[in-house]
């Protein structure tokens, strides 16, 4: 089992249809070989709200992550693409100004693509790392979510 101790605290909301996470977690929710991934499903990602990213960071987590289906390739028609919108600011509901944006990703992966979900959160943890906590918001989400797709 791999250290946890100096891992950045990370909560997923993912889509049910995107990244097969079935065998995946723990009983509480976590990665299995990462707990300090915890992963809340959705029904689609296009009921993905920003204050949930947002919620997150405010009660503890180091960053958060939306993950939905492959653009274009939604189960529920645009989910995916709303979301997509709503981080890069273009969609209402957006993420508050005062959140800071550098903290949360956005993954477009099909339900084969679990291997590469693990590879992006590990990328993510590491990146947290460089972020000092006392910055003040100064990323973008077009930046976040741009970077990950």
């Amino acid at each position: 089992m791999t250290s946890t101790e100096n891992k950045e605290k990370i909560i997923g909301l993912v889509c049910e249809r995107s990244v097969e996470l079935k065998d995946q977690l723990d009983e509480k929710g976590c990665l299995k070989d990462d707990p300090n991934v915890q992963i809340i499903k959705v029904p689609c990602s296009g009921m993905i709200q920003p204050i949930m990213l947002e919620t997150a960071l405010k009660n503890g987590a180091d960053g958060t992550f939306a993950c939905g289906c492959r653009i274009g390739d939604c189960h529920y028609r645009e989910g995916n693409k709303f979301l997509r919108e709503r981080l890069l600011g273009t969609r209402m509901p957006k993420i508050k100004p005062s959140t800071d944006q550098r903290r949360i990703q956005a993954y477009w992966l099909s339900v084969l693509e679990y291997e590469k979900l693990q590879e992006m959160v590990g990328d993510f943890q590491e990146y947290l790392k460089t972020i000092d906590s006392s910055d003040a918001a100064t990323g973008s989400a077009s930046q976040a979510v741009e970077a990950s797709s």
